[in-house]
């Protein structure tokens, strides 16, 4: 690949993510909830090294594999990483894991990477909808703090990271993503804020 090309895939990796940190306010949906960065759980400074994290991965993994770096999706939560999406075999899943953790500031890597050869775009669709549907129904609940969510829909299995205010909040945000249609499991890696 053109080097001029594969710098600009990669400062678009790191730039991208750091330009939504810098948005203070966001107007959502129709009923136009404001959500503010202040009712993050993590600290910006947190939040930025969050994504540092995740920009280093995906580098890490477009630097190694075409199919690594297309198939697995990363989400960063105070250092804790999972991945999810689908490999051809076992050592893509673990060349991922491994990669992973080579960047600083990983503190667990939670391997959710499935292995399949029997992708295709109608499964795709589906979990899409089903992960914008979840989305959607956490942005709306004022009862919920939707930024401090992470929401990965994998052959309609919903893989959920992220920091609850309170057990209260966790098992509602884990009960609105059962109830939407088509999803056949939830997995949570939600943990309880401590104060």
């Amino acid at each position: 690949m053109n080097k001029t090309i594969r710098a600009s895939i990669q400062f678009f990796i790191i730039i991208i993510p750091l330009a939504f940190l810098s948005c203070a306010e966001l107007v959502v949906g129709s009923a136009a909830k404001v959500v503010t960065v202040k009712q993050e759980e993590r600290s910006l400074g947190e939040m930025v090294d969050d994504v540092v994290v995740k920009a280093s991965i995906k580098n890490k993994y477009f630097d190694t594999s075409d199919k690594i770096f297309f198939n697995v999706d990363v989400e960063v939560s105070q250092g804790r990483v999972l991945l999810t999406g689908t490999v051809e075999n076992s050592d893509l899943r673990i060349e991922s894991t491994r990669l992973a953790w080579s960047v600083d500031g990983v503190k667990n890597v939670i391997n959710e990477i499935q292995i399949s050869n029997n992708d295709n775009i109608l499964d795709f669709a589906d979990d899409l909808v089903i992960g914008t549907k979840i989305s959607g129904k956490l942005i709306l609940d004022e009862d919920i703090q939707s930024l401090n969510y992470s929401v990965e829909v994998v052959n309609k299995v919903v893989y959920l990271i992220g920091i609850a205010r309170s057990l209260e909040e966790k098992q509602k945000v884990i009960s609105i993503s059962k109830e939407v249609f088509g999803v056949q499991e939830v997995i949570d890696y939600i943990v309880i804020k401590t104060n």
